[in-house]
């Protein structure tokens, strides 16, 4: 029967084991990958400086992504317009909406104490 016990042991002693190696290497992964969001968000913050620095006047490898982004700037701007525009017109087809109903529900009122 000790037999079986010790069997038993190494087993579980094996599996702990394991579980911990696991465990210190999804540990490690996420580390890792933790590390490598924040590298990324450092570039993105590099770009934006150099950016704002040197849109007018980017060094000529990068002049292409210069321009590239001065054009992604402009349309945003024009879609901001447009947002703009439709927002209020919404709000003014509400508006026009909500006068049809109250005079709608007025009539009525009237039609129904014969006015």
């Amino acid at each position: 029967m000790s037999d079986i016990t010790e069997k038993i042991a190494d087993v579980v002693t094996t599996v702990t084991d394991k579980a911990r190696e696991y465990g210190e290497v999804a540990r490690l992964q996420a580390l890792i990958t933790a590390e490598e969001a924040k590298k990324q968000e450092y570039y993105y913050k590099l770009g934006k400086k150099y950016y704002e620095f040197y849109k007018d006047a980017p060094a000529s490898d990068l002049s292409e992504y210069m321009t590239k982004l001065v054009a992604a700037d402009e349309k945003i701007a024009d879609y901001k317009e447009d947002l703009k525009a439709a927002s209020s017109k919404e709000a003014a087809n509400e508006n026009e909406e909500s006068a049809a109903k109250e005079t709608a529900d007025e009539e009525t009122a009237n039609e129904e104490t014969g006015e």
